[in-house]
Protein backbone atom coordinates (compact mmCIF):
# COMPACT_ATOMS: atom_id res chain seq x y z
CA UNK A 1 0.00 0.00 0.00
CA UNK A 2 1.67 3.28 -1.09
CA UNK A 3 1.99 5.87 1.74
CA UNK A 4 -0.91 8.35 2.48
CA UNK A 5 0.15 12.24 2.40
CA UNK A 6 -1.53 14.78 2.70
CA UNK A 7 -0.71 18.45 3.56
CA UNK A 8 -1.81 18.88 7.66
CA UNK A 9 -0.64 21.53 9.91
CA UNK A 10 -1.17 21.15 13.80
CA UNK A 11 -1.70 24.26 16.08
CA UNK A 12 -0.59 23.38 19.30
CA UNK A 13 -2.09 26.06 22.49
CA UNK A 14 -0.40 24.78 25.25
CA UNK A 15 -1.63 27.80 27.56
CA UNK A 16 -5.17 28.39 26.46
CA UNK A 17 -6.68 27.15 29.21
CA UNK A 18 -4.45 29.40 31.80
CA UNK A 19 -4.42 32.17 29.49
CA UNK A 20 -8.44 32.17 29.29
CA UNK A 21 -8.33 32.32 33.36
CA UNK A 22 -5.64 35.53 33.31
CA UNK A 23 -7.70 37.50 30.48
CA UNK A 24 -10.61 36.68 32.98
CA UNK A 25 -9.16 37.89 36.43
CA UNK A 26 -6.13 39.97 35.01
CA UNK A 27 -3.76 38.39 36.89
CA UNK A 28 -0.33 38.35 35.75
CA UNK A 29 1.48 36.09 38.58
CA UNK A 30 2.16 32.15 37.57
CA UNK A 31 -1.36 30.09 37.52
CA UNK A 32 -1.53 26.77 36.82
CA UNK A 33 -4.89 24.73 36.36
CA UNK A 34 -5.37 22.03 38.56
CA UNK A 35 -7.76 18.36 38.42
CA UNK A 36 -7.82 15.83 41.27
CA UNK A 37 -7.71 12.84 40.10
CA UNK A 38 -7.91 10.07 42.98
CA UNK A 39 -7.78 12.53 45.79
CA UNK A 40 -4.26 14.20 44.75
CA UNK A 41 -4.47 17.76 42.82
CA UNK A 42 -2.68 17.37 39.60
CA UNK A 43 -1.44 19.73 36.98
CA UNK A 44 -3.71 20.02 34.17
CA UNK A 45 -2.42 22.84 32.49
CA UNK A 46 -0.61 26.48 33.32
CA UNK A 47 0.74 29.49 31.88
CA UNK A 48 3.88 30.90 29.92
CA UNK A 49 5.61 31.99 33.20
CA UNK A 50 4.45 28.69 35.11
CA UNK A 51 6.28 26.70 32.89
CA UNK A 52 9.55 28.89 33.02
CA UNK A 53 9.45 27.69 36.88
CA UNK A 54 9.57 23.89 35.04
CA UNK A 55 6.43 23.60 35.99
CA UNK A 56 4.35 20.82 33.61
CA UNK A 57 1.30 19.10 33.01
CA UNK A 58 1.11 15.94 35.05
CA UNK A 59 3.18 17.50 38.21
CA UNK A 60 1.57 17.04 42.13
CA UNK A 61 0.50 20.01 42.78
CA UNK A 62 2.84 19.83 45.97
CA UNK A 63 5.65 19.49 43.88
CA UNK A 64 4.67 22.66 41.57
CA UNK A 65 4.98 24.72 45.04
CA UNK A 66 8.14 23.99 45.72
CA UNK A 67 9.30 25.08 42.40
CA UNK A 68 7.10 27.92 42.37
CA UNK A 69 5.86 29.50 46.14
CA UNK A 70 3.60 32.14 44.75
CA UNK A 71 1.85 29.98 42.35
CA UNK A 72 -1.84 30.98 41.94
CA UNK A 73 -4.21 27.65 41.22
CA UNK A 74 -7.77 27.61 39.79
CA UNK A 75 -9.82 24.15 38.94
CA UNK A 76 -9.93 22.87 35.80
CA UNK A 77 -13.05 23.95 33.40
CA UNK A 78 -12.63 21.24 30.60
CA UNK A 79 -16.29 22.83 29.36
CA UNK A 80 -14.94 25.93 28.84
CA UNK A 81 -11.62 25.22 27.09
CA UNK A 82 -13.31 23.09 25.03
CA UNK A 83 -15.65 25.85 24.12
CA UNK A 84 -12.35 28.13 23.33
CA UNK A 85 -11.55 25.27 21.14
CA UNK A 86 -14.22 24.99 19.34
CA UNK A 87 -14.35 28.87 18.27
CA UNK A 88 -10.74 28.18 17.51
CA UNK A 89 -11.29 25.61 14.70
CA UNK A 90 -14.37 27.72 13.65
CA UNK A 91 -11.79 30.51 13.15
CA UNK A 92 -9.31 28.38 11.65
CA UNK A 93 -11.91 27.28 8.61
CA UNK A 94 -10.13 30.08 7.10
CA UNK A 95 -7.75 28.49 5.92
CA UNK A 96 -9.61 25.01 5.26
CA UNK A 97 -13.10 23.56 5.73
CA UNK A 98 -11.10 20.67 7.14
CA UNK A 99 -10.50 21.34 10.76
CA UNK A 100 -10.50 18.84 13.58
CA UNK A 101 -10.08 19.19 17.18
CA UNK A 102 -7.70 17.53 19.42
CA UNK A 103 -9.37 17.99 22.98
CA UNK A 104 -7.11 15.61 24.72
CA UNK A 105 -3.99 18.01 23.73
CA UNK A 106 -5.60 21.29 23.25
CA UNK A 107 -4.86 21.75 19.81
CA UNK A 108 -6.33 21.52 15.74
CA UNK A 109 -5.69 19.68 12.86
CA UNK A 110 -5.84 21.47 9.43
CA UNK A 111 -6.00 19.85 6.33
CA UNK A 112 -4.62 22.44 3.56
CA UNK A 113 -4.27 20.12 0.74
CA UNK A 114 -5.78 22.20 -2.61
CA UNK A 115 -6.50 25.43 0.09
CA UNK A 116 -2.76 26.58 0.44
CA UNK A 117 -2.47 28.54 -2.73
CA UNK A 118 -5.05 30.78 -1.90
CA UNK A 119 -2.52 32.48 0.25
CA UNK A 120 0.68 31.78 -1.56
CA UNK A 121 1.72 28.74 -0.84
CA UNK A 122 2.15 26.78 2.80
CA UNK A 123 4.73 29.43 4.08
CA UNK A 124 2.24 31.97 2.96
CA UNK A 125 -0.48 30.70 4.85
CA UNK A 126 1.71 29.74 7.89
CA UNK A 127 2.81 33.40 8.00
CA UNK A 128 -1.00 34.69 8.29
CA UNK A 129 -1.53 32.45 10.82
CA UNK A 130 1.05 33.54 12.92
CA UNK A 131 0.62 36.67 12.35
CA UNK A 132 -3.22 36.47 13.48
CA UNK A 133 -2.98 34.48 16.43
CA UNK A 134 0.16 37.05 17.96
CA UNK A 135 -2.00 39.88 17.27
CA UNK A 136 -4.60 37.91 19.10
CA UNK A 137 -1.70 37.09 21.86
CA UNK A 138 -2.27 33.86 21.94
CA UNK A 139 0.79 31.45 22.43
CA UNK A 140 0.62 28.54 20.25
CA UNK A 141 2.81 26.19 18.40
CA UNK A 142 2.45 25.33 15.25
CA UNK A 143 4.17 22.10 12.42
CA UNK A 144 3.11 20.89 9.10
CA UNK A 145 3.86 17.54 7.78
CA UNK A 146 1.90 15.04 4.80
CA UNK A 147 0.39 13.09 7.80
CA UNK A 148 -1.70 14.00 11.11
CA UNK A 149 0.81 11.95 13.03
CA UNK A 150 3.89 13.45 12.36
CA UNK A 151 2.10 16.95 12.62
CA UNK A 152 0.62 16.50 16.17
CA UNK A 153 4.61 15.15 17.04
CA UNK A 154 6.70 17.42 15.63
CA UNK A 155 4.48 20.32 17.19
CA UNK A 156 5.06 18.86 20.99
CA UNK A 157 8.11 17.30 20.42
CA UNK A 158 9.96 18.45 17.51
CA UNK A 159 13.35 20.66 16.77
CA UNK A 160 13.07 24.54 17.00
CA UNK A 161 13.60 24.67 13.19
CA UNK A 162 10.79 22.29 12.19
CA UNK A 163 8.28 24.32 14.08
CA UNK A 164 6.65 28.04 13.98
CA UNK A 165 6.40 29.52 17.59
CA UNK A 166 3.94 32.22 17.37
CA UNK A 167 6.24 34.95 18.21
CA UNK A 168 6.37 39.03 17.37
CA UNK A 169 9.09 38.16 14.57
CA UNK A 170 8.16 36.64 11.12
CA UNK A 171 7.57 32.95 11.00
CA UNK A 172 8.92 32.88 7.62
CA UNK A 173 12.25 31.75 8.14
CA UNK A 174 11.43 28.71 10.68
CA UNK A 175 8.47 26.95 8.60
CA UNK A 176 8.95 23.25 8.86
CA UNK A 177 10.75 21.45 5.74
CA UNK A 178 8.18 18.22 6.06
CA UNK A 179 5.76 19.70 4.61
CA UNK A 180 7.78 19.32 0.81
CA UNK A 181 8.28 15.65 1.98
CA UNK A 182 7.68 13.39 -0.93
CA UNK A 183 9.59 10.13 0.17
CA UNK A 184 8.54 7.70 3.15
CA UNK A 185 12.81 7.67 3.81
CA UNK A 186 12.33 11.58 4.36
CA UNK A 187 9.23 11.52 6.81
CA UNK A 188 11.20 8.53 8.51
CA UNK A 189 14.51 10.64 9.44
CA UNK A 190 12.56 13.63 10.74
CA UNK A 191 10.12 11.18 12.86
CA UNK A 192 13.41 8.00 13.80
CA UNK A 193 14.76 11.16 16.93
CA UNK A 194 11.96 12.22 18.35
CA UNK A 195 10.97 10.30 21.93
CA UNK A 196 8.17 7.41 21.85
CA UNK A 197 5.69 9.68 23.29
CA UNK A 198 5.86 11.55 19.93
CA UNK A 199 3.40 8.56 19.00
CA UNK A 200 0.37 9.69 21.18
CA UNK A 201 0.10 6.39 22.82
CA UNK A 202 -0.85 6.01 26.76
CA UNK A 203 1.50 7.79 29.03
CA UNK A 204 1.88 3.90 30.88
CA UNK A 205 3.25 2.37 27.89
CA UNK A 206 5.30 5.06 26.92
CA UNK A 207 7.30 4.69 30.19
CA UNK A 208 7.55 1.08 29.94
CA UNK A 209 9.03 1.23 26.66
CA UNK A 210 11.16 3.43 28.08
CA UNK A 211 12.02 0.99 30.73
CA UNK A 212 13.29 -1.38 28.51
CA UNK A 213 15.15 0.54 26.27
CA UNK A 214 12.73 1.88 23.55
CA UNK A 215 13.41 5.56 23.73
CA UNK A 216 13.05 7.02 20.24
CA UNK A 217 10.87 5.95 17.64
CA UNK A 218 13.71 4.73 15.57
CA UNK A 219 14.52 1.83 17.84
CA UNK A 220 11.15 0.20 17.34
CA UNK A 221 10.44 0.89 13.87
CA UNK A 222 12.60 -2.10 12.28
CA UNK A 223 11.23 -4.54 14.98
CA UNK A 224 8.87 -7.65 14.41
CA UNK A 225 5.89 -6.41 14.48
CA UNK A 226 4.14 -9.16 16.57
CA UNK A 227 6.09 -9.67 19.29
CA UNK A 228 5.84 -5.46 19.74
CA UNK A 229 1.99 -6.06 19.74
CA UNK A 230 1.83 -8.69 21.89
CA UNK A 231 3.97 -6.73 24.76
CA UNK A 232 3.19 -3.33 24.37
CA UNK A 233 -0.69 -3.70 22.27
CA UNK A 234 -1.66 -2.82 18.70
CA UNK A 235 -2.08 1.24 19.43
CA UNK A 236 1.40 1.28 19.18
CA UNK A 237 1.45 -0.15 15.83
CA UNK A 238 -1.33 1.89 14.69
CA UNK A 239 0.51 5.42 15.78
CA UNK A 240 3.30 4.64 14.06
CA UNK A 241 1.74 3.31 11.17
CA UNK A 242 -0.24 6.62 10.92
CA UNK A 243 2.26 8.66 12.11
CA UNK A 244 4.54 7.04 8.94
CA UNK A 245 1.60 7.51 6.67
CA UNK A 246 1.02 3.39 6.35
CA UNK A 247 -2.21 3.69 7.19
CA UNK A 248 -4.30 7.39 7.42
CA UNK A 249 -5.82 8.96 9.78
CA UNK A 250 -9.33 10.12 9.45
CA UNK A 251 -10.69 13.35 11.85
CA UNK A 252 -13.80 14.48 11.69
CA UNK A 253 -14.19 18.40 11.07
CA UNK A 254 -15.75 20.49 12.55
CA UNK A 255 -19.23 21.68 11.13
CA UNK A 256 -20.35 25.81 11.73
CA UNK A 257 -23.20 26.33 13.24
CA UNK A 258 -25.99 26.23 10.45
CA UNK A 259 -28.19 29.54 10.44
CA UNK A 260 -32.07 29.43 11.19
CA UNK A 261 -33.33 31.38 7.97
CA UNK A 262 -36.46 32.59 6.96
CA UNK A 263 -37.73 34.59 3.59
CA UNK A 264 -40.08 36.36 2.14
CA UNK A 265 -39.49 38.05 -1.40
CA UNK A 266 -42.09 39.71 -3.39
CA UNK A 267 -43.64 39.32 -6.83
CA UNK A 268 -43.76 43.36 -6.72
CA UNK A 269 -42.23 45.53 -4.17
CA UNK A 270 -44.19 46.54 -1.30
CA UNK A 271 -44.42 49.89 0.44
CA UNK A 272 -47.36 50.64 2.62
CA UNK A 273 -46.74 50.35 6.18
CA UNK A 274 -49.85 47.75 6.81
CA UNK A 275 -47.97 45.08 4.50
CA UNK A 276 -44.54 45.93 6.50
CA UNK A 277 -46.04 44.91 9.21
CA UNK A 278 -47.79 42.22 7.49
CA UNK A 279 -44.33 40.83 6.54
CA UNK A 280 -42.57 40.85 9.96
CA UNK A 281 -45.95 38.95 11.52
CA UNK A 282 -45.16 36.61 9.04
CA UNK A 283 -41.50 36.00 9.32
CA UNK A 284 -42.06 35.76 13.03
CA UNK A 285 -44.74 33.11 13.00
CA UNK A 286 -42.29 30.97 10.80
CA UNK A 287 -39.13 31.64 12.66
CA UNK A 288 -40.97 30.90 15.85
CA UNK A 289 -42.36 27.56 14.38
CA UNK A 290 -38.60 27.07 12.34
CA UNK A 291 -36.83 27.07 16.11
CA UNK A 292 -39.97 24.47 17.30
CA UNK A 293 -38.78 21.75 14.99
CA UNK A 294 -35.43 22.20 15.35
CA UNK A 295 -35.83 22.12 19.41
CA UNK A 296 -33.45 25.54 19.23
CA UNK A 297 -34.02 28.75 20.55
CA UNK A 298 -32.11 31.88 19.89
CA UNK A 299 -30.94 34.83 21.88
CA UNK A 300 -30.52 37.71 19.01
CA UNK A 301 -33.21 37.68 15.97
CA UNK A 302 -31.72 39.78 12.97
CA UNK A 303 -34.51 41.33 10.84
CA UNK A 304 -33.20 42.39 7.03
CA UNK A 305 -34.74 44.12 4.44
CA UNK A 306 -33.64 44.96 0.33
CA UNK A 307 -35.23 47.63 -1.45
CA UNK A 308 -35.68 47.74 -5.04
CA UNK A 309 -32.42 49.68 -5.62
CA UNK A 310 -30.76 46.22 -3.62
CA UNK A 311 -29.71 48.01 -0.41
CA UNK A 312 -29.62 46.20 2.09
CA UNK A 313 -30.43 46.86 5.92
CA UNK A 314 -31.01 44.58 9.42
CA UNK A 315 -32.18 45.48 12.61
CA UNK A 316 -30.98 43.10 15.86
CA UNK A 317 -32.89 42.37 18.76
CA UNK A 318 -31.37 40.89 21.65
CA UNK A 319 -33.21 38.42 24.13
CA UNK A 320 -32.00 38.30 27.97
CA UNK A 321 -32.05 34.46 27.88
CA UNK A 322 -32.51 31.79 24.62
CA UNK A 323 -36.35 31.69 23.56
CA UNK A 324 -38.80 30.36 20.84
CA UNK A 325 -41.83 32.20 21.69
CA UNK A 326 -43.65 33.84 19.19
CA UNK A 327 -45.47 35.73 21.18
CA UNK A 328 -42.36 37.27 22.98
CA UNK A 329 -40.95 37.82 19.32
CA UNK A 330 -44.36 39.85 18.40
CA UNK A 331 -44.18 41.85 21.24
CA UNK A 332 -40.54 42.68 20.65
CA UNK A 333 -41.11 43.60 16.92
CA UNK A 334 -44.22 45.23 17.54
CA UNK A 335 -42.82 48.50 16.59
CA UNK A 336 -40.04 47.12 14.14
CA UNK A 337 -41.63 48.58 11.10
CA UNK A 338 -41.27 52.05 12.41
CA UNK A 339 -37.28 51.60 11.68
CA UNK A 340 -38.14 50.41 8.11
CA UNK A 341 -38.11 53.07 5.10
CA UNK A 342 -39.72 51.12 2.27
CA UNK A 343 -38.38 54.50 -0.04
CA UNK A 344 -39.37 53.32 -3.74
CA UNK A 345 -40.09 49.62 -2.30
CA UNK A 346 -39.17 46.42 -0.49
CA UNK A 347 -38.53 43.61 -2.75
CA UNK A 348 -37.45 40.74 0.07
CA UNK A 349 -37.37 40.68 4.02
CA UNK A 350 -35.61 37.97 6.15
CA UNK A 351 -34.96 36.73 9.50
CA UNK A 352 -32.51 34.65 10.66
CA UNK A 353 -32.03 33.72 14.62
CA UNK A 354 -28.58 33.74 16.28
CA UNK A 355 -27.07 32.13 18.74
CA UNK A 356 -29.09 29.72 18.92
CA UNK A 357 -29.59 26.95 21.97
CA UNK A 358 -30.77 23.39 22.56
CA UNK A 359 -33.95 23.78 24.04
CA UNK A 360 -36.70 20.98 25.85
CA UNK A 361 -40.10 21.26 23.88
CA UNK A 362 -42.92 24.15 25.54
CA UNK A 363 -45.53 22.72 27.70
CA UNK A 364 -48.82 24.21 28.30
CA UNK A 365 -49.16 25.07 31.78
CA UNK A 366 -52.62 24.92 32.87
CA UNK A 367 -54.27 28.55 34.15
CA UNK A 368 -53.21 29.37 37.58
CA UNK A 369 -55.66 29.47 40.65
CA UNK A 370 -57.00 32.71 42.01
CA UNK A 371 -55.00 33.42 44.89
CA UNK A 372 -52.44 31.23 43.92
CA UNK A 373 -48.72 32.77 43.81
CA UNK A 374 -46.63 33.20 41.31
CA UNK A 375 -43.60 30.36 41.05
CA UNK A 376 -39.70 30.89 40.25
CA UNK A 377 -39.83 29.76 36.80
CA UNK A 378 -43.08 32.11 35.90
CA UNK A 379 -40.60 35.16 37.93
CA UNK A 380 -37.63 34.59 35.44
CA UNK A 381 -39.69 34.57 32.77
CA UNK A 382 -41.46 37.64 33.50
CA UNK A 383 -38.52 38.99 34.24
CA UNK A 384 -36.68 37.88 31.17
CA UNK A 385 -39.50 39.47 29.14
CA UNK A 386 -39.24 42.42 30.94
CA UNK A 387 -35.47 43.09 30.45
CA UNK A 388 -36.54 41.89 26.65
CA UNK A 389 -38.78 44.81 26.64
CA UNK A 390 -36.64 47.59 27.58
CA UNK A 391 -33.56 46.50 25.34
CA UNK A 392 -36.15 46.59 22.74
CA UNK A 393 -37.06 50.39 23.24
CA UNK A 394 -33.59 51.24 24.85
CA UNK A 395 -31.03 49.66 22.83
CA UNK A 396 -28.46 46.90 23.30
CA UNK A 397 -26.18 47.74 26.19
CA UNK A 398 -28.21 50.26 27.88
CA UNK A 399 -29.73 48.08 29.83
CA UNK A 400 -27.48 46.04 32.64
CA UNK A 401 -27.06 45.31 36.20
CA UNK A 402 -24.94 45.47 39.16
CA UNK A 403 -23.46 42.10 40.02
CA UNK A 404 -21.10 41.33 43.16
CA UNK A 405 -17.75 40.10 42.74
CA UNK A 406 -15.69 38.11 44.63
CA UNK A 407 -13.30 40.58 46.08
CA UNK A 408 -13.16 42.92 49.50
CA UNK A 409 -11.79 46.11 47.63
CA UNK A 410 -15.12 48.46 47.39
CA UNK A 411 -13.92 50.05 44.20
CA UNK A 412 -13.91 46.68 42.43
CA UNK A 413 -16.97 44.50 44.27
CA UNK A 414 -18.87 45.33 41.88
CA UNK A 415 -19.86 45.35 38.02
CA UNK A 416 -22.15 46.36 35.63
CA UNK A 417 -22.68 43.61 33.01
CA UNK A 418 -26.05 42.67 30.84
CA UNK A 419 -28.94 41.30 32.61
CA UNK A 420 -29.45 37.68 32.57
CA UNK A 421 -32.00 35.15 34.36
CA UNK A 422 -29.92 32.47 33.82
CA UNK A 423 -27.87 33.81 36.31
CA UNK A 424 -30.21 35.64 38.69
CA UNK A 425 -32.25 31.98 38.84
CA UNK A 426 -31.16 28.13 39.25
CA UNK A 427 -32.49 25.94 36.96
CA UNK A 428 -35.66 25.28 39.15
CA UNK A 429 -36.48 28.93 38.37
CA UNK A 430 -35.41 30.26 42.04
CA UNK A 431 -33.76 33.28 42.99
CA UNK A 432 -29.89 32.42 43.67
CA UNK A 433 -28.36 32.00 46.64
CA UNK A 434 -26.82 34.97 46.75
CA UNK A 435 -29.56 36.97 46.02
CA UNK A 436 -31.95 35.90 48.34
CA UNK A 437 -30.02 34.85 51.15
CA UNK A 438 -30.00 37.55 54.16
CA UNK A 439 -27.16 39.42 55.52
CA UNK A 440 -25.30 38.32 58.93
CA UNK A 441 -25.36 40.07 61.82
CA UNK A 442 -20.91 40.48 61.16
CA UNK A 443 -21.69 41.50 58.03
CA UNK A 444 -20.12 45.17 57.65
CA UNK A 445 -22.65 47.64 56.15
CA UNK A 446 -21.78 49.36 52.92
CA UNK A 447 -22.67 53.24 52.18
CA UNK A 448 -25.65 53.99 49.67
CA UNK A 449 -23.24 56.04 47.55
CA UNK A 450 -19.91 55.15 46.54
CA UNK A 451 -17.62 57.72 44.76
CA UNK A 452 -16.10 56.62 41.96
CA UNK A 453 -12.74 57.98 42.96
CA UNK A 454 -11.70 58.68 46.86
CA UNK A 455 -11.56 62.36 47.55
CA UNK A 456 -8.42 63.69 50.06
CA UNK A 457 -9.97 64.98 53.54
CA UNK A 458 -8.54 67.10 56.27
CA UNK A 459 -9.03 64.98 59.42
CA UNK A 460 -8.85 65.89 63.02
CA UNK A 461 -8.26 62.70 65.48
CA UNK A 462 -6.42 62.26 68.83
CA UNK A 463 -4.59 59.62 68.32
CA UNK A 464 -3.10 58.28 65.70
CA UNK A 465 -4.71 55.15 65.38
CA UNK A 466 -8.39 56.56 66.25
CA UNK A 467 -11.60 57.74 64.47
CA UNK A 468 -11.54 61.32 63.23
CA UNK A 469 -13.39 63.46 65.78
CA UNK A 470 -13.64 66.30 62.90
CA UNK A 471 -12.77 66.28 59.19
CA UNK A 472 -12.40 69.06 56.23
CA UNK A 473 -14.33 68.60 53.10
CA UNK A 474 -15.32 70.97 49.88
CA UNK A 475 -14.58 73.73 53.02
CA UNK A 476 -16.82 72.90 55.13
CA UNK A 477 -16.09 71.02 58.57
CA UNK A 478 -18.18 68.19 59.70
CA UNK A 479 -18.04 66.99 63.81
CA UNK A 480 -18.04 64.08 64.23
CA UNK A 481 -20.73 62.59 67.58
CA UNK A 482 -20.68 58.77 66.42
CA UNK A 483 -17.95 56.52 64.94
CA UNK A 484 -17.77 53.39 64.49
CA UNK A 485 -14.43 50.73 63.30
CA UNK A 486 -11.60 49.92 61.79
CA UNK A 487 -12.71 47.84 59.30
CA UNK A 488 -9.31 46.78 58.41
CA UNK A 489 -9.02 46.32 54.33
CA UNK A 490 -5.96 45.00 52.48
CA UNK A 491 -5.09 45.52 48.76
CA UNK A 492 -5.39 42.92 46.69
CA UNK A 493 -1.59 42.47 46.40
CA UNK A 494 -1.87 40.17 42.79
CA UNK A 495 -3.33 43.32 40.92
CA UNK A 496 -2.50 46.03 42.70
CA UNK A 497 -0.35 48.46 41.88
CA UNK A 498 3.11 48.86 43.66
CA UNK A 499 2.97 51.20 46.66
CA UNK A 500 -0.76 49.82 47.58
CA UNK A 501 -1.43 50.51 51.08
CA UNK A 502 -4.02 49.21 53.75
CA UNK A 503 -7.01 50.44 54.79
CA UNK A 504 -8.92 51.41 57.72
CA UNK A 505 -12.51 52.35 57.06
CA UNK A 506 -14.83 54.01 59.50
CA UNK A 507 -18.16 54.60 59.91
CA UNK A 508 -18.93 58.00 60.99
CA UNK A 509 -21.94 60.42 61.62
CA UNK A 510 -21.63 64.12 61.96
CA UNK A 511 -23.80 66.44 64.24
CA UNK A 512 -26.22 67.10 60.87
CA UNK A 513 -27.05 63.56 60.61
CA UNK A 514 -25.28 63.02 57.69
CA UNK A 515 -23.76 59.43 57.41
CA UNK A 516 -20.19 58.97 55.77
CA UNK A 517 -17.54 56.69 55.28
CA UNK A 518 -13.93 57.48 55.09
CA UNK A 519 -10.37 55.38 55.40
CA UNK A 520 -7.36 56.11 56.53
CA UNK A 521 -4.67 54.77 54.24
CA UNK A 522 -1.12 53.84 55.98
CA UNK A 523 -1.05 51.93 59.58
CA UNK A 524 0.91 54.47 62.27
CA UNK A 525 1.66 50.43 63.65
CA UNK A 526 4.06 50.22 60.70
CA UNK A 527 5.31 53.81 60.88
CA UNK A 528 3.86 54.44 57.87
CA UNK A 529 2.13 58.13 56.77
CA UNK A 530 -1.25 57.95 57.29
CA UNK A 531 -3.46 59.45 54.64
CA UNK A 532 -7.32 59.96 54.86
CA UNK A 533 -9.92 59.63 52.45
CA UNK A 534 -14.26 59.89 51.81
CA UNK A 535 -14.94 57.16 50.22
CA UNK A 536 -18.86 57.00 50.62
CA UNK A 537 -22.04 58.56 51.99
CA UNK A 538 -24.45 56.54 54.36
CA UNK A 539 -28.20 57.04 54.85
Amino acid sequence: MPPVYRHIIYIWFPYLAASRIQREIGMALPLVVIKNIRGVDIVAAGCAKAAAYGLVAGMRLTDARALCPNVITEDYNPTADHADLHHLALWARRYSPLTAIDHESYGIWLDIAGAEHLFGGVRGLLADCVRRLHRSHLRAVIAAAPTCGAAWALAHYGQPSQRVITAPKSAANHLDATVYITSRVRLRQYLARLPIAALRIDTDIADHMQQVGLRVIDDIIGLARAPLAARFGTDVLLRLDQALGNEDEIFTPVSPPQPRYVCRQFAEPIGAPNDVKAMIDYLVTEMAALLQQAGLAARQLRLGWQLVDEMVFAYDVHLSCPSRDAALFHRLLANASDRINPEFGLEKGWMEALDCSPLAPIETALPRMAGQQQDGAAARDAYASLVDRLVARLGYGTVVRLAPKDCWQPETAQSFELPDPEKLFDESGKKASWLGSPLSVTTPLRPIRLLAYPQPVDVVALLPDHPPVQFIWQKRTHKIIYATGPERIAPAWWLAPIGSQTRDYFRLCDDQGAGFWLYREGLPERHETPAWFLHGFFA
